[in-house]
């Protein structure tokens, strides 16, 4: 089914314009797309294993996140794509902006959230998600090495934002 997004310029603010996804943009015209990065009460973050359907990096693990249909805000995004690909209810009120990625015509809003999750109880989209997994930071890094894991700029900020959630518990 056909996608509509709205056009962005390099800011991220909206154009007014809107196109179908999947159709180039022109010149100074970007996408929003949102990214969730989920944490557990152990550091662990969710990943998930790309379908073997899906046209860019088929069968590379990943986070959770897509792009942003016309009227959404990517916040409204990270959440339903979450639900939508592996049936996750996210708690909105936890989930906090983490660094916005501009890259060629995408811009990716990145969020992260700690919640527990009982992956025994994820209801995969199976058109986008083979499989997920809770991994450490270090497995990620690893992944990332042995290039098993899809691009992520980002990660060096994720790692951040962990080390000083994890001091500021400890002084608690």
């Amino acid at each position: 089914m056909a996608e509509l997004c709205d056009v962005y310029d390099i800011k991220g603010n909206k154009t007014g314009e809107v196109f179908m996804r999947g159709d180039p943009l022109k010149e100074g015209q970007y996408q929003l797309a949102s990214n969730i990065w989920i944490f557990n009460s152990n550091y662990q973050v969710l990943i998930q294993k790309r379908s073997h359907l899906k046209r860019s990096a088929p069968n590379m693990w990943s986070t959770h996140g897509g792009s942003v249909s016309a009227g959404e805000t990517s916040f409204q995004a990270c959440i339903r794509e979450a639900f939508e690909e592996i049936g996750i209810i996210l708690r909105a009120e936890a989930v906090k902006p983490l660094v916005m990625d501009i890259g060629e015509k995408l811009i990716m809003d990145n969020y992260i959230v700690f919640q527990d999750f009982d992956i025994s109880s994820a209801v995969l989209q199976k058109e986008e998600v083979s499989e997920i997994k809770w991994v450490s930071l270090d497995e990620l890094k690893d992944m990332v090495i042995r290039n098993e894991f899809y691009k992520h700029r980002e990660l060096s900020d994720v790692i951040d934002y962990i080390n000083k959630h994890r001091i500021e518990n400890n002084k608690s």
